[in-house]
């Protein structure tokens, strides 16, 4: 019974992952920046976050406790060699990188929807000959950038909306964009993403690091390499 309990579980999960859409929603208003995460047709805070002093207290202990400790466990453990990063090694890893990198923000952009886009702009400056051009500039880069992004995105809900007022000292803007995918849309990209990265990595793990100090290294494989091969001492 739980077998068949545990499956329909997963099927159901697996069902949503296809349906379910988790993105993010940002934007900048009278208060500031804010990010919102989606799930599903709900959204969740998570900036700005109202803090409570005395968790934010308990959480600096807790962590300073535990830096405290890690500390302790590496003075008692006896020092290894360390390896230097190689930046050739990472910049020709890197470079191999840049086609895999390319492909998945091609796919992550063709399955990307930009839910909401929303801008409200009331432009105003001091001098209102220079408000009126202002206004205009305004209006053509917001018409070049929708057109730039509906070539490239299903945009499901748009509002932009710009104002000239000689009253105000300086311009106010709303701003707020909402992007989502599928959890099933969003793992296909990343599992075919993560192989290709991994086999890059695969093949340059070697020339990632080297000995930081490598003069000394190679004293050391060379008295390795004496006390191996070479002959014991004989004892009179």
């Amino acid at each position: 019974m739980i077998k068949w309990i545990l499956l329909a579980i997963l099927a159901l999960l697996i069902l949503l992952s296809f349906v379910l859409r988790v993105g993010v929603l940002a934007g900048y208003g009278r208060e500031g920046p804010f990010v919102k995460l989606r799930v599903g047709p709900g959204y969740i805070k998570v900036f700005p976050l109202k803090k409570d002093p005395e968790k934010e207290a308990k959480k600096k202990q807790i962590k300073a406790e535990k830096k405290a400790k890690k500390a302790a466990k590496k003075a008692k453990k006896p020092s290894k060699p360390k390896k230097k990063l190689n930046p050739g090694g990472l910049l020709s890893m890197v470079w191999d990188l840049l086609p895999v990198v390319n492909e998945a923000a091609k796919k992550f952009g063709q399955k990307l929807q930009i839910d909401l886009l929303e801008l409200d702009l009331t432009w105003a400056a001091e001098d209102p000959a220079d408000a009126a051009i202002r206004y205009g500039d305004a209006w053509a880069v917001a018409e070049t950038l929708l057109a730039f992004l509906e070539n490239r995105f299903v945009i499901k809900e748009r509002r932009v909306t710009i104002h000239l007022d000689f009253y105000l000292e300086k311009p106010l803007i709303y701003l707020q964009a909402g992007f989502s995918l599928t959890p099933a849309q969003l793992t296909a990209i990343g599992a075919v993403a993560g192989v290709k990265a991994f086999k890059v990595f695969l093949a340059h793990r070697k020339t990632l690091f080297k000995p930081k100090d490598p003069a000394a290294a190679g004293v050391q494989d060379t008295v390795k390499g004496e006390l191996n091969h070479g002959k014991e001492p004989s004892h009179q």
